[in-house]
Formats: structure tokens, C-alpha cells, sequence
């Protein structure tokens, strides 16, 4: 739906005013590309769940295939990459 003539003026007026009033305000909404923030911890969660089932998952067909190396890699990245990420968190805790 496209905006009329007098509509875009009227915008563009608008954001001349904003710009006078309130810069730090435009400053702010020029540089925030997204306007969705996931906080660290959610990333790093999703993260994990994410290579824990890629874990389970290859252990799964390393024991459908009769595979000891898929089993072997999956059970490493199942309980590997949680422990490096908790020791990690620990170390950063204790600072």
C-alpha cells in the first residue's frame, strides 16, 4: 500500500522535528540493526541443546551402524562440549 504525497511529507517533516528535538534518540535508532537482543546466556543454551542432541544423534547411528567410531564421536561431543562450556563459565565466575 502505497503512501500518498501529502502522507510522505508529512513523515519526512516529522522526522526533521524528531531529528531537532531528540538526536541522541535518532543517533540510537540509526545504529540498532535488529531490533531483537537474545541475551548471551539463551545463545549459549540453544547452543548446547543444539550439540547435545547432534551427540545424541550420533551416537544413535553409530549404534544403528554398528559404528563404534560414530558412537565414540557422538558420546565426546554429548559430554564433551557441556563440560568445556561449565568449566568455562566456572573460570569467568571466579574472576
Amino acid at each position: 500500500m502505497a503512501l500518498r504525497d501529502e502522507e510522505i511529507r508529512a513523515l519526512a517533516q516529522i522526522q526533521r522535528q524528531l531529528a531537532v528535538e531528540d538526536p541522541r534518540f535518532v543517533a540510537r535508532l540509526r545504529r540498532r540493526r535488529s531490533l531483537i537482543r537474545v541475551p548471551k546466556r539463551v545463545l549459549l543454551a540453544a547452543a548446547l541443546l543444539v550439540t547435545y542432541s547432534v551427540g545424541l544423534l550420533g551416537i544413535i547411528i553409530g549404534v544403528t551402524l554398528s559404528s563404534a567410531f560414530f558412537t565414540a564421536v557422538g558420546a565426546l561431543v554429548t559430554a564433551g562440549f557441556p563440560v568445556v562450556v561449565a568449566r568455562r563459565a566456572w573460570r569467568s565466575r571466579r574472576r
